[in-house]
């Protein structure tokens, strides 16, 4: 209706009268539902044109958005591309306080905002990330958006979970996180030790039913010893990196249900110490995945309710590197077969040739003594205090077997062995639960518990020296055949004595918590162990049945002298008394057929 103007407007119950200005003007009367219906028409084509060209210029300047279509408590896996998602949520009912959106990836970084745009305080960005969203009094709807900055399409997992009034608000006491109410956890890490830090939840806000005020009760001690921090842990498979895994062991620990039921409790803390940090320090084993998260538990008159944290996944390496993820190369492999080949030694022949299964033993203890010292004291890179290591160590053991044929003493030489064996006797007890009680936190307290289980072993059997050296032999050497498969494998059984060199070599270890797996793997591994050492046990005491305890040395510190004949020297001889045949009395002399004290029988060797 291009150069139309409509110049008078008279209302009728019939008609409208409607002007066309142009050339040459005109006045035109049509029905009044004609024009109404006209009218409509050309308000619907402007704003349909309208919509069209907005949708151009934003999807020109990267703005257009998707909406992702996910029920609350439903875990989905979608496609996120450049342009914005958002995550709407609808109805939500007045018991609910507050919401979390989740938004996991595994190796590319994404962006969760509560506004189209980013900002301090309103979006994050990284891999395994979350929001909570506090609701007003008569908020039923609540929108997160998701951006990337990817040129393809990154594959995440997003879930939406609405929390009630009676749990803890998570994150609702941050002071350093970016976010107001801050539920993620900050995952730092090392070769060795891995930092999961968080921020101290608040205490429950209440339903949104009645009217609610929000107390600052992050400074009230009262209210925060209500509050029980707990750390669990779920492994993924060793050296499996694959998206697969991630996404099937995060949805496996999104809710405190199902954390406490596939994952393993490490440890817990409150918030009562004002010196306390809100972290926990845990083992870190380069390419095995592990998912962090945590769960807080108020203890309130009205009943016990849980909350969790946003779960975080670290394989404690780079995975854009995967050279980085492997903890152990080819010469590890190679090396852990010749420490299996040993192993077979020791179980089965190490008390029959015991002079070399007494080398062995003597070369694998001196081996932890020297590495863990030139570690505490020298600043070298590994290969370098490998190599001196077995140097020393080589050279050490000799002298222990040479020590051996001077002295011929067994019980001293069979001692390295019980206590190589009590070595992994304790390494075996610390790497329980009962390792990481708050007690040994400090290192005198951690020393000497270990040091009496390295000396357990000895002490009760050393009495019975043929009897520990078996036992010794067959419990070393079964472990290092187990290390095999466990390599192959990636299991965690070589974790058992890693630990144990971990707390020597570093000083700061002592209050990190051993978390290694334990799966199927690692329970087959250990069952096998225990039949391989039963096995080496028996072949070894039936074969040395009726032999000599041990192998006679070169110099012993007595010699007996063996006679040549049975003649006795002509200065010792004597004539054989005459028996009288008579019953001897109180007058008969006491030693009869005696030389100069000695029977006549006995050979005696006269003084050089």
């Amino acid at each position: 209706m291009k150069n139309t103007k409509i110049i008078q407007l008279k209302k009728s119950l019939t008609h409208v009268n409607i002007v066309k200005e142009g050339f040459l003007p005109r006045s035109l009367k049509i029905p009044l539902p004609t024009f109404i219906l006209l009218s409509n028409a050309r308000t619907v084509i402007s704003k349909m044109f309208l919509n069209i060209i907005l949708l151009f210029i934003y999807s020109l300047s990267g703005v257009c958005s998707s909406v992702i279509g996910i029920e609350p408590n439903q875990p989905i896996l979608v496609n996120i591309n450049q342009l914005n998602t958002s995550v709407i949520v609808r109805n939500l009912s007045v018991d609910i306080s507050y919401v979390t959106c989740q938004v996991h990836s595994q190796t590319k970084d994404l962006t969760l905002s509560s506004s189209p745009t980013t900002g301090i305080g309103r979006s994050i960005t990284g891999v395994d990330l979350g929001m909570v969203t506090v609701l007003e009094a008569n908020q039923t709807e609540v929108t997160w958006y998701i951006m990337s900055n990817q040129s393809q399409d990154v594959q995440a997992l997003v879930a939406v979970f609405p929390i009630s009034g009676n749990a803890p608000l998570i994150g609702g006491c941050n002071l350093e996180f970016p976010l107001e109410n801050d539920a993620n956890l900050l995952v730092s890490y090392t070769t060795t030790k891995t930092v999961v830090e968080f921020q101290w939840a608040n205490t429950p806000l209440g339903p949104r039913s009645t009217p609610r005020q929000i107390i600052p009760t992050c400074e009230d001690q009262v209210y925060q010893d209500l509050l029980e921090y707990s750390i669990h842990v779920r492994y993924l498979p060793g050296n499996n990196l694959s998206p697969e895994r991630y996404f099937e062991a995060l949805r496996k620990m999104l809710t405190p249900e199902d954390i406490i039921q596939n994952g393993v409790k490490v440890s817990s803390m409150t918030n009562r110490d004002i010196s306390q940090k809100p972290e926990f320090l845990m083992a870190a084993y380069p390419g095995t995945g592990v998912v962090y998260t945590m769960v807080v538990t108020a203890k309130t008159p009205t009943g016990v309710t849980t909350a969790a944290y946003f779960p975080k996944v670290t394989y404690s390496c780079d995975l854009q590197q995967r050279g980085g993820c492997t903890m152990y190369g080819a010469a590890w492999l190679g090396l852990c077969c010749v420490l299996g080949v040993v192993g077979v030694f020791l179980s089965i022949l190490g008390h029959r040739f015991f002079k070399t299964g007494l080398f062995l033993c003597a070369f694998l203890g001196f081996c932890i003594i020297y590495y863990s010292v030139l570690s505490l004291y020298s600043t070298q890179n590994y290969i370098v205090l490998l190599s001196v290591t077995v140097i020393l160590s080589v050279v050490s053991a000799t002298l222990w077997v040479v020590m051996y044929e001077f002295l011929g003493v067994a019980t001293i030489s069979v001692l390295l062995s019980g206590l190589l064996a009590g070595y992994l006797f304790s390494s075996i007890v610390f790497y329980t639960p009962f390792g990481n009680l708050s007690y040994w936190n400090r290192p005198f307290n951690y020393a000497m518990a270990f040091t009496c289980g390295v000396l357990a072993i000895p002490v009760f059997i050393l009495a019975y020296t043929k009897t520990l050296n078996i036992l010794s032999c067959s419990f070393v050497g079964t472990y290092l055949i187990v290390l095999v498969p466990d390599m192959f494998l990636s299991s965690g059984m070589k974790y058992v004595v890693l630990t144990s060199i971990r707390h020597s070599t570093d000083v700061g270890y002592v209050n990190v918590l051993n978390t290694a797996p334990f799966t199927i793997k690692e329970i087959i591994l250990t069952c096998v162990w225990f039949l391989l050492f039963l096995l080496g046990t028996f072949i070894q005491f039936y074969r040395d049945w009726g032999r000599q305890d041990f192998p006679t040395s070169r110099r012993r510190c007595g010699r007996r002298v063996e006679p040549e004949n049975d003649r006795v020297p002509a200065r010792y001889s004597v004539d054989p008394e005459e028996d009288s045949g008579e019953d001897p009395d109180e007058r008969s002399p006491l030693l009869r057929h005696t030389v100069n004290g000695h029977h006549r029988d006995r050979v005696l060797i006269p003084p050089s």
